[in-house]
């Protein structure tokens, strides 16, 4: 029985293609980062003006230090001031929803971003963000832009009222 072999110059044509299918390997996962990783981690809050109320009512949002409000938080990610502010949002804004009885349910606003406050903004992106299609729990520009913030008078008094900053 005779062994088929491969031409020489096919066999060699084959390994020097294996560096460059191997170079490509090692490229995919860098591409597969997920998109909200370039803004980083939210590791404190910034306090913003409620314009339609005058001054010295604020609400207090998730941030990262030299990055303004572009950031994000997941499963044990973002600093407890920022995890808090969303927390707190979430059982302001939507009292009553399963989201805000999950937080309540799960440690109450303890500034920690566990199981129950990934499974309370996937509820918040499904049911009252219209963010169905990327619901992964994961806070960040989508879901921030599309959240309600209570407002505070003098950043301290809670007042009675929540609004959407993108839509002010």
């Amino acid at each position: 029985m005779q062994r088929a072999t491969m031409p020489i110059r096919l066999r060699i044509g084959a390994l020097g293609a294996l560096p460059l299918l191997v170079a490509g390997m090692s490229v995919g996962p860098v591409l597969a980062t997920p998109a909200h990783a370039a803004y980083g981690p939210c590791n404190t809050t910034s306090w913003r003006d409620v314009p339609t109320l005058g001054g010295k009512n604020d609400y207090k949002i998730p941030a990262r230090s030299g990055n303004g409000i572009s950031c994000y938080m997941g499963y044990r990610e973002g600093s407890s001031s920022a995890v808090e502010a969303l927390q707190q949002a979430i059982t302001i804004c939507y009292p009553g929803t399963w989201a805000a009885r999950k937080i309540h349910n799960s440690g109450g606003t303890d500034g920690t971003y566990g199981n129950g406050t990934v499974e309370a903004v996937r509820w918040l992106q499904i049911n009252k963000l219209d963010l169905a299609g990327s619901a992964d729990g994961v806070y960040g520009p989508q879901t921030r832009a599309k959240m309600r913030w209570p407002h505070y008078y003098d950043r301290g008094a809670l007042l009675n009222s929540c609004t959407n900053p993108s839509t002010l």
